[in-house]
Formats: C-alpha cells, structure tokens, sequence
C-alpha cells in the first residue's frame, strides 16, 4: 500500500513537472481563490459588502462602456471625467461574454479577467522558460501570482487581458513570429495606453534591422509588422479626436483624470512632500522600492545578456519602456504599482535569487510573501481608494 502511494506520488509529480503550464495554473488559480477568501472574512472588518467590492472604480467604467458605449461622464467640480479615457477591448470582451453567458456586465468582466488570468500564467510560464529554465519560470509565475497589487486580476480589470497580450506578442517575438507579435501589440494597444510600450518593443527591432540590413528591406512582414503594432492605440486615439472634433481630444481626456506626461515631475513633488513630512518613514520605503525596481531592471539586462540571443531584445524594451512610463507620467501614485504588474520579466531576476536557496527557505519566503501580498490585497480592495 504505502509503494503504491508512493508510485502515485511520484507519478503525479512527474506529470506536473513535464506539464509546467499546468501546474502554473494550478499555482496562479489557488492564489487567487485565496485571496478571495481572505477578502471574504476582511469584508465585515472593514465595513464593506463583499459583493460590491468588484463593482468599483475602474470597473465602473468599463461597464458603462460595455452596457451604453463611449459618452458617459461624471462631473467633479471643474472637471468632467469621461469614461473615453477607457480602452475598448475589455469592454468589448465584457459585452461579448455579456451576450453569450447573460450574466450581467460586471460579472462577464470578472470572467474575463479570470479567463485571461489564466491565459497569460501559461504565456508568461512559456516566455521565462524560453529565456531560462522550467523552474525559474514556475517561481516567476508565483512572484507574479502573489505581487501584492495582483488582486485586481479578480476584479472586472483590464491587467489580466492587457498582461496576456504582452506575454503572448514576447512570446511571438521569441519564435521569430513578426507578424503575430506585431497584432498582439495591436490588441495590446487597444487595451491600455501603454501598449505602446509592447509596440515598441517590436518596431525598434524592426527598424534596427531595416537600417543595418539592407536585405531585410525586401521584406514585406516587417514593414507590416511596423505598421501594425501602432495601429492599435492610434486607431482609438484618432477615433477620439474625429468623435469629439478635437485633435487632442485623448491628451485632454486624460488630463481631467489627472494623468498625463510630465517627465516624472508630478511623482517627484509628491515624494519629496511625503519625505520631507511627518511620515517621511513611509517616503523612504516608497523611494527604497523605486530603486529596487531600477535594480531588478538592470539585472534583467544581465541575465538576457548570459542568455545570448537577440530575440530578448524584446524583453528588454518593453519592460525598460513600461518602468519609464509608470515613472514619467502624472497622477495618483496608488495606480503605479498596477502599471507595472504586466511587467513580469523584473521578476526574473527575484526568481534566480530565491531558486539558488535551499527548498525549505524557498517555501518560507513564498508562504510569507503570500501572506504579506493576500493581506495587503485584501486592506486595498477593502479600503476607499481605487488601486
């Protein structure tokens, strides 16, 4: 009996080892059932309806979007917010599953972000392992899994689509597939506005080779490529200015949420007040955790660099162009950490750090930061700001 179980186990474990995919999967869907959990028992604590909690902030606007289209507004003093300062595709997939399942808007949009939650733990899995190796990529799932501001993945939220497309188009550009990354970096451009990171981290490739190889200029699939990945976030841009006769339509929409480029000047006032007051403790831990994120970006560099293949070149410039514009634009600095939660390749070089340690310590540091991350989603989807 106890050879038999152990013939079972070993089995089981082997299945899963030569089926990481699933296994990420597995990993990534339990985090967020916990998290669910917790955020079950922490509702009454702090006063919230459960049930509520996933019809806020952002997903607000996306179902105004999905259940009556662009021109909803709310008027706040002197400002109009417009819920055109929203990307189209999840709310399109949140209509669509709408039409199909009848469920209403805020729960299609809660299976959307789960259906995508899953989609891109695959694709973030296939791209690590590209890069380095099966069990990098495990712990790389995990870190993203339980990164603290992960808890908009169970929320009616775009990060889990938008995280997928980035995944899908690094993982294209990997194969060498030109075209595919480059119509990922479309969709990904009508999804969020800083899809143009994923664009440009196909076209500058591109327009590298068209200038150092003469050859590679016969070629229509890079022309297309160029293109393409573009057309997304300018389609919507453009859109915008014909519906409102407004060149800069976009640019103002934007504004009146507070958000815009000003090269870092809006963040920098606000950690330099929050330093130079009472609770400059919270300043420090906020500016330690910028330079932590400036480090992990230049040991990505070192670890793409060991890895010898042009093909990350990809990597390397959507994940440097996601951290310069999560740094480099105005508005609430809550928001920042979920700019960067598509950003999974910072995690790699975490990944390297914890898989030289030995199992037991690997297990400890995973079980507290998952405490830390499910407790600290749990505070935030409870409390009144927006994440």
């Amino acid at each position: 009996m106890i050879i038999n179980k152990s013939y079972r186990l070993k089995k089981l474990v082997g299945f899963f080892s030569d089926h990481g995919p699933i296994l990420a999967i597995t990993l990534y869907l339990t985090i967020r059932l916990l998290g669910i959990i917790e955020l079950w028992f922490m509702s009454p604590f702090r006063h919230r309806n459960f049930f509520t909690i996933f019809a806020r902030w952002d997903a607000q606007w996306y179902q105004s979007i999905a259940s009556h289209g662009y021109g909803y507004q709310v008027v706040l003093g002197k400002r109009i917010l417009s819920n055109e300062a929203f990307f189209p595709l999840f709310p399109v997939a949140e209509k669509l599953v709408h039409l199909i399942t009848t469920l209403d808007y805020i729960n299609s949009g809660i299976l959307v972000s789960w259906l995508c939650g899953i989609w891109a733990t695959v694709m973030i899995y296939l791209v690590v392992e590209k890069l380095a190796q099966k069990e990098i990529a495990m712990l790389t799932v995990l870190l993203w899994s339980i990164y603290p501001i992960s808890y908009v993945d169970a929320l009616a939220y775009s990060e889990t689509l938008f995280t997928g497309l980035v995944a899908t188009g690094l993982y294209c550009a990997q194969k060498s597939w030109l075209k595919l990354s480059a119509f990922c970096a479309l969709l990904a451009g009508l999804t969020r506005p800083t899809g143009l990171a994923l664009a440009a981290a196909i076209a500058l490739p591109v327009i590298h080779e068209l200038i150092t190889k003469p050859i590679s200029r016969r070629s229509f699939n890079r022309y297309f490529a160029l293109v393409i990945s573009v057309v997304g976030w300018l389609a919507y841009v453009l859109y915008l200015a014909v519906k409102n006769h407004d060149l800069f339509s976009y640019v103002k929409i934007q504004r009146n949420f507070g958000n815009g480029l000003d090269g870092g000047k809006h963040f920098s006032l606000w950690l330099m007040d929050f330093l130079l007051s009472k609770n400059w403790y919270l300043g420090l831990v906020i500016l330690c955790g910028c330079v932590g994120f400036l480090y992990l970006l230049v040991q990505l560099f070192k670890v793409t660099h060991i890895a010898q293949s042009s093909l990350n070149a990809q990597i390397l410039i959507f994940t440097t162009a996601i951290v310069i514009l999560a740094f480099v634009t105005s508005g609430y600095f809550g928001s920042k950490p979920r700019y960067l939660l598509p950003a999974f390749p910072l995690l790699i070089p975490i990944a390297l750090m914890i898989q030289r340690l030995k199992r037991g310590s690997q297990i400890t540091i995973f079980v507290v930061l998952t405490l830390c991350g499910l407790t600290y989603g749990a505070f935030a989807a409870t409390g009144n700001g927006p994440p």
